[in-house]
């Protein structure tokens, strides 16, 4: 499972402009041999890496803030990922609007 992978890799990066670069091309590449069961979750992380990306890549951004946006993408990359372990197509749907929504009330950061 591609999403899986590459959650659990960007746990470990740091918090940062090249962690989201990063992330974003994971997704990009994975996007194009994942499982249907992935794709929208790959699609919708990619989405919020790249608005990262192009919002910050010329910017400083200080340690706090890039260390709470990561925290933020992380959440909604676990609400997804618990629910694509379980392969159940209700559960992920349910996943997916749950991060929409949550994004939608959050402070639209990236």
């Amino acid at each position: 499972m591609y999403f899986s992978t590459i959650f659990e890799k960007f746990k470990t990066l740091s918090a940062g402009t090249d962690a989201f670069k990063q992330l974003k091309n994971e997704c990009e590449q994975a996007l194009q041999t994942s499982s249907d069961l992935d794709q929208t979750a790959l699609f919708l992380i990619y989405g919020f890496a790249k608005n990262y990306v192009l919002l910050y890549e010329d910017e400083a951004v200080e340690s706090d803030f890039a260390q709470s946006v990561k925290q933020q993408l992380l959440e909604y990359m676990q609400l997804l990922n618990d629910a694509l372990q379980q392969k159940d197509l209700t559960l992920i749907l349910q996943a997916q609007n749950q991060v929409t929504s949550q994004y939608m009330k959050s402070s639209r950061i990236f």
